[in-house]
């Protein structure tokens, strides 16, 4: 029975044969009997039978809508086979994406990045730590630059990495939530300084994967310091699964320093890359001199191939590590702004992007002045900049006051 016939009867048994109290005419004066009957012509009316038409198709139309069918499932096949790697990849450029538009919002928010380094072994001593709270209180500093990974090859945090139970290489100074609260309290930008290959602990433990000097056949030193081989894959894994611990603790960037050993850029690309997957930026650190050298000098570090393996360059114009001489003067160290304004032009004729170039800047063996004079230096060429010290000691008169 077709639906318009089951409908008709129900308003048929609606209408006639409810109670004789129903009204036969409403207040309208309709009537309840002549609706039905209209209602139901109008039903018996619209209820038509269509024609069947044919539709005909060519052999290539059928071959093609075939090809076309096979092709919609071999897509959806792909899709459902391959949708967690898909997903993977989407959430790696999200990770990017946010990485990059903090760093962009925070350095239109705050003027730039003005930042100091703090030894990770300082972060938990009060006559360190305070005189750092205060200026980055008081003063314009807004970021911290803090040890991940030392030079002496000691991690700062607690590491899952297999190796660090043999190593025994742990000196925990902080952890996630340590972290975070130190950057919710001071609203800074945090730097995440890893020491990628001067490691004298993991050199001595596992010497297969250390720089070998070939007149003993023993991990090479120099100066009581042991260096990794970036080549190697055991030390590349270890020290990428640094930089990956530390993005994971909080840290907005890490820096790879030390870096003075050949084969560097395949290493920061991986390290680059890794970082943006989990959502941290990367830069490295330079010798000053690389701004204005012409080749890597043996270790490595070549201007235009390591500006574009990482975020940032950081190199380290300290006026006195320049000799004699240096951009015409005699004692470089006595001309802070000219010494540092004459290395960044030599970065910027050469092409780094000012929003690349972010110097590391003398934070010792300088009065007062002197330091304020590198970081006008920086400032002129339109600069982000980090104040280094060895010892974590700063003047709050190094740096401009909050509103001043």
């Amino acid at each position: 029975m077709s639906m318009n016939r089951v409908f008709f009867i129900i308003l048929i048994f609606a209408f006639l044969v409810v109670p004789l109290s129903i009204n036969n005419v409403n207040d309208d004066g309709i009537s309840y009997f002549d609706l039905v009957v209209e209602i139901s012509e109008n039903l018996f009316e619209d209820t038509k039978v269509e024609e069947k038409k044919t539709i005909s198709l060519t052999e290539d139309q059928k071959q093609l809508i075939s090809e076309k069918f096979q092709v919609l499932i071999n897509s959806n096949n792909y899709l459902f086979n391959n949708f967690e790697e898909i997903q993977n990849e989407n959430l790696k450029e999200i990770n990017e994406y946010i990485a990059i538009n903090r760093w962009e919002e925070f350095r239109a928010t705050n003027s730039g990045i003005k930042g100091i380094y703090l030894s990770g072994y300082h972060f938990l001593e009060e006559k360190k730590i305070d005189p750092i709270k205060n200026i980055l209180s008081n003063t314009v500093v807004n970021t911290i630059v803090l040890d991940v990974k030392t030079d002496n090859g000691h991690l700062l945090y607690d590491s899952q990495i297999p190796e660090v139970e043999e190593l025994k290489n742990e000196r925990i100074k902080y952890n996630t939530q340590t972290l975070k609260s130190f950057k919710e309290e001071f609203n800074i930008y945090l730097i995440g300084r890893v020491v990628a290959f001067q490691d004298p602990i993991f050199s001595k433990t596992y010497p297969k994967s250390a720089i070998t000097d070939i007149s003993t056949s023993k991990p090479y030193s120099q100066d009581g310091q042991y260096f990794l081989d970036p080549s190697d894959s055991t030390s590349r894994e270890y020290i990428l699964n640094v930089a990956l611990e530390a993005c994971l603790l909080g840290f907005d960037e890490e820096s790879n320093s030390e870096n003075r050993t050949k084969n560097i850029n395949s290493f920061l690309q991986d390290a680059t890359n890794l970082l943006h997957d989990s959502g941290c930026l990367a830069s490295a650190d330079i010798f000053g001199y690389v701004l204005n050298a012409k080749n890597d000098n043996g270790i490595g570090q070549y201007l235009e191939t390591i500006v574009n393996t990482v975020d940032f360059i950081s190199p380290m114009v300290y006026p006195s590590h320049y000799s004699k001489g240096s951009f015409g003067y005699s004692y470089p160290n006595n001309f802070p702004y000219e010494v540092v304004t004459a290395a960044l032009n030599d970065g910027l004729s050469r092409g780094v992007q000012e929003k690349s170039l972010r110097p590391f800047l003398q934070g010792f063996w300088h009065s007062s002045e002197d330091v304020r004079l590198n970081i006008k230096a920086a400032e002129d060429k339109g600069l982000d900049w980090i104040i280094w010290n060895n010892s974590s000691v700063y003047d709050e008169d190094y740096f401009s006051r909050i509103n001043s």
